[in-house]
């Protein structure tokens, strides 16, 4: 029954027993024996839907739905996880077509919205149904997408979140989006691994919302490169993001040691400096591009008047914002 399931797991995948503690890439073998495992992002061959409430293992019945391949069930709160096997997995790479993704994701929003699943869930991680702390109810089918518009209304209906338009295109659209997400919930977060799967999840949520865009969505690649650069950046300066810049310059409070207010200053100093050279180079690079003119390491020092080792330590941040790259 999971066997087209283990084989659709790549070699090496994130797994754990909880999420307060983050999560850490194992071989195949290994992580089958955590309670959450994440289903490949590349070759998409499970539609999952999240349900936080309890009693809705035979929602599906009720509105009148295909049955899911197999539910997993949380004992303790009745909370499920629908799984939908697909017969052929959908692809998210360069390689990938438009139209079966497009299929892909009205089929997984209209599920969600049939069964009232969870919204903002990004089908990443999933009940491991091999794991013995879930309840499985298995019914031993797969799908074509094609089968599910006998069900289902297959109009688009986008996963909402609040876009931070940037005129650049999606790259910035996405870069200013979420790095203020990122500063919103970097405090919440004692472990990088944590806090980076959630700026992660976040990151491919908001670029659900680039499906109505000329270009459509961006390719995973480069949803994770922003992703990488904003979490390392953010999780660097949590110490100076929030409620210690308050009072004054700095809001540092009385129980902290000459030490920690030391070491909490030349944060708060260094960010601001960055802060300071990061949007000067930024706005450089934008003049640059509206008057035609490659962005380069060199053009950017000439046009900004910021040294060669300023715009190399924020380069990274520029060629994610700017898509200087292909690959």
């Amino acid at each position: 029954m999971f066997d087209s399931f283990i084989d659709s797991l790549p070699e090496k995948v994130r797994s754990t027993n909880s999420f307060e503690y983050g999560t850490k890439f194992r071989t195949k073998e290994s992580a089958l024996n955590y309670k959450y495992i994440e289903v490949s992002q590349y070759l998409k061959k499970q539609i999952i839907i999240d349900i936080d409430r309890p009693g809705a293992a035979h929602d599906w019945e009720d509105r009148n739905l295909p049955a899911p391949s197999w539910i997993a069930i949380n004992p303790e709160n009745a909370h499920c996880h629908y799984c939908y096997q697909l017969n052929t997995p959908v692809v998210y790479t360069e390689a990938g077509r438009r139209a079966p993704q497009q299929y892909f994701e009205a089929v997984d929003n209209a599920l969600t919205n049939y069964l009232d699943g969870d919204k903002g869930y990004v089908g990443k991680f999933t009940k491991n149904p091999l794991h013995p702390s879930w309840k499985i109810i298995k019914h031993f089918t797969s799908y074509d997408l094609s089968e599910f518009q006998e069900y289902i209304d297959l109009t688009p209906r986008r996963k909402s979140t609040e876009l931070k338009f940037d005129i650049e295109g999606r790259n910035s659209t996405l870069f200013h989006t979420l790095r203020f997400f990122a500063y919103q919930i970097v405090k919440k977060h004692i472990k990088y691994e944590q806090f980076k799967s959630a700026v992660e999840d976040r990151g491919f949520e908001i670029n659900l919302e680039f499906e109505g865009w000329v270009n459509g969505q961006l390719y995973a690649k480069e949803v994770l490169q922003t992703v990488n650069s904003i979490s390392k950046w953010t999780w660097a300066r949590r110490f100076t993001i929030g409620n210690y810049v308050n009072r004054g310059v700095m809001n540092l409070p009385d129980s902290m040691t000459l030490e920690q207010k030391q070491t909490a200053s030349a944060y708060y100093a260094n960010e601001v400096r960055t802060k300071t050279v990061l949007e000067s180079i930024i706005e450089s690079a934008k003049a640059l591009k509206s008057q035609g003119t490659p962005i380069t390491q060199q053009s950017v020092v000439i046009h900004s008047k910021c040294s060669l080792g300023s715009v190399k330590r924020v380069w990274k941040i520029l060629a994610t914002q700017f898509n200087l790259y292909t690959y």
